[in-house]
């Protein structure tokens, strides 16, 4: 029986800071269902213990691992390593639309500064309101939200 060849990605991930950066190229090994998160936790613990990532839940839940992966923004932990073109390096960025903190991490506090600046909104006493459906529906698309800010990425 012929043996199977491990199955190695090249990932070229951002290192630096808002002053200067460049990438450097890392070998990882594939294991079943990886996704790019698992990639980066195996060369911070293998290969660059420095690398600088922010990731909070690994579901999808956060937003925190938000990266730019093969040049789109993409949140780490739900981008599988099998849905990405192996036979090449796999880039992987911060965010362009904020500042780099360190590596991967960028500074997205404007967000959350502009977000206290906004009224809640506060229905005036003594009137019923009424919605419709769909003005409810849209209502309830924005309050999925989890501030993981590739929206804002996408037009960097």
């Amino acid at each position: 029986m012929a043996e199977v060849p491990f199955a190695e990605a090249t990932l070229q991930i951002f290192r630096g800071d808002r002053e200067d950066g460049k990438t450097v190229d890392y070998r990882v090994p594939l294991v079943p269902g990886m996704v790019v998160l698992d990639a980066l936790h195996w060369v911070q613990s293998h290969q660059a213990p420095d690398l600088a990532i922010r990731w909070n839940c690994k579901a999808g839940k956060c937003g925190s691992c938000s990266a730019e992966v093969n040049g789109r923004p993409r949140l780490a932990c739900k981008t599988r390593m099998d849905s990405l073109p192996l036979d090449q390096p796999i880039t992987i960025f911060p965010m362009k639309a904020f500042p780099v903190i360190k590596d991967l991490v960028t500074d997205v506090s404007w967000n959350f500064s502009v977000n206290r600046k906004i009224p809640p909104f506060q229905p005036r006493a003594g009137v019923v309101w009424k919605m419709d459906q769909r003005d409810v529906d849209r209502v309830q698309e924005f309050r999925k939200c989890i501030e993981c800010f590739l929206c804002q990425n996408v037009c960097h």
